[in-house]
This record gives C-alpha cells, structure tokens and sequence, in this order.
C-alpha cells in the first residue's frame, strides 16, 4: 500500500533542497531525523540547530514565559517546537519548562489537569508526546507520567463531552496514537498493544477521508480537507493516516481510500498546498504562503514519513 501519485525520492530532494530562507533550517533538520533517521543528539543534527537559535532565541522566553503555566497552551508550544525538530540539549529554556510543568501544573495521579479539576486528556497527549519528541523519554518523571496515562485511558481512549456527544473523540485519538508510537521499545507493555488495537479500529470503522466520526457538529469539520499542519476540533485525515502507518497498519481498506484522497491533491508527485492560516504562533508560518507557490516541505515530510512506514 502506499500514497498515489507521491515519487518518494522526488520528494526527498524537494525538501532537502529547498531554499526559503529561515523554513529550509527548520526542513533540514526534520529531513535529517525522520528520512535520514539521525539522532537528535549526533553532532550535524545540533550544527543545524545552532543556525537557528539566534532566530529563536529573541522570541523563545517571552513566549514560554507567558504560555507556561496553562499546560493546554504549553503542550502546544512545545509540540510546535517538537516538530520542528528542537530539543532541549540545545535550548535550556524547553528543559525549564518540562521540568517546570512536573514541579508545577496542577496533576493528579492520571495526568495533567485544568485549574478546575478537569482531566485534559488532548492536552496530556500532546504534551507527553513533544517531549518525547524532544528527547525527554528518560527525564525522571516521563515514564511514570506515560505509564499512568496509559491506565487512564484503557477502555475510554478517547471519551469527551466538549466535541461530540460522549462518544469517542477522534482527535484525542489520533493525538494519543501519535504518542504511543513514540513510546520506547520497552514502555510497550500488553495494555500498550491492547490500547493501540482499540484506537486503530476505531479510527479505521468510520470514513476517515469524509471525518464521520461522531461529533455535536452536523456536518464534517472543514478543517480536515485543509491539509495543513494545525489544531482543529478533529485531527487532519494526513495525520491521521500517517499515525495510523506509523502504528503499524499496512493493508485495509478505509487506510487505502484515505491514502488516495491524499494522493489525488499531491502536487507535481511531491508536494501539497497549505491552504492555511497560522496567526497565533508568535514564529509565524506565513512566509509559505508569501514566497512559496509550489507546495509544503512540512506536508512532503508528512507524506515520506506514511510511505516510509508504509514500507516497512
């Protein structure tokens, strides 16, 4: 199975040799670490990092320091980071701000929570996987958090009543699946598969590419036909499709017509538009709708991760 009208190798050298200033910093770096598979600690990886402090480092405290004490609005801070491929090696102000959240935000024996006590269970996920992803797995609280996490949401993964109706939520789904395929080898132990199996096949008996899943909304979140790297009341169906590749799925049939949706909007075999807005990040995106008219490095990496995994 694999992602129609995409040429992996083209699209490698799309992102590799793409020229935008400031952006082709941060799609290197994810090129080096997720086509290349280098570690986030071997010395180009950080060579290409130290480009890009001085660019960061000007906004950086300002905005930890303001998103810092709402663990909501943090994990989203740093996931930002994450995904651009920054660790906290590098940039001490994230490690604070890990450390700080353990320390600090309300928490209860299952997880992060709001100042009133509610469980932030899209929060939780998203900010458990950043700092995977930034290269926290062995900081002293990370596998206890995860651990209890996992408990927590055996057998209701993905419950809330703010997007639908007390049914499953996707979103929390995708975001959760996307935290469980970071968990170290030895994290996954038989309740890790048994949550794994759940959130697959959920995701997979509704009509990814038409966003059926339950929701108080009457009709599919627009959203999901953007395509764009954003956070929305549902999970992008790239996303989707990537976590669910990413996880392990090889071969079924609602994977397979979400991967030709995906691939009927692939640019010239290598690319996708971004047909989004991203104003609330103060490092704004927007430079990609300015100068770049071809398509996404963000979106071609997204696509050569599913293929990749795809293939394994």
């Amino acid at each position: 199975m694999e992602i129609p009208n995409f040429d992996i190798e083209k699209a490698k050298q799309y992102v590799w040799n793409y020229q935008v200033p400031f952006v082709q910093e941060f799609a290197q770096l994810l090129y080096l670490r997720d086509v290349n598979g280098m570690s986030i600690s071997d010395p180009k990886f950080l060579a290409h990092q130290e480009k890009l402090i001085p660019q960061l480092s000007y906004a950086l405290d300002t905005w930890l320091e303001l998103n810092s004490h709402r663990i909501f609005v943090l994990s989203e801070s740093l996931s930002y980071f994450a995904y651009l491929g920054l660790n906290g090696t590098v940039i001490p102000q994230i490690d604070d701000n890990i450390d700080e959240a353990f320390e600090k935000l309300p928490r209860d024996e299952h997880g992060f929570t709001s100042s009133g006590g509610k469980k932030m269970k899209c929060a939780n996920t998203i900010f458990l996987a950043a700092a995977l992803k930034l290269g926290f797995a062995k900081h002293p609280e990370m596998e206890e958090a995860c651990m209890e996490w996992l408990e927590h949401i055996e057998n209701n993964e993905g419950l809330c009543q703010i997007r639908t109706d007390g049914s499953q939520c996707a979103y929390v789904l995708v975001k959760t699946l996307n935290l469980l395929n970071l968990f170290p080898q030895k994290w996954r132990t038989k309740r890790y598969k048994r949550v794994l199996q759940n959130i697959q096949e959920y995701l997979l008996s509704y009509d990814i590419s038409q966003a059926d899943f339950p929701r108080k909304a009457s009709k599919p979140n627009e959203n999901w036909m953007r395509f764009g790297f954003f956070r929305a009341f549902q999970a992008s169906i790239f996303e989707a499709a990537e976590a669910l590749a990413v996880s392990g799925v090889k071969d079924h049939r609602e994977l397979r017509e979400t991967l030709q949706v995906i691939g009927d909007l692939c640019v010239d075999g290598v690319t996708w538009k971004a047909t989004y807005d991203r104003k609330s990040w103060p490092l704004k995106m927007e430079i990609l709708k300015k100068v770049d008219t071809k398509g996404s490095p963000w979106l071609t990496l997204r696509g050569i991760r599913t293929a990749q995994a795809l293939a394994k």
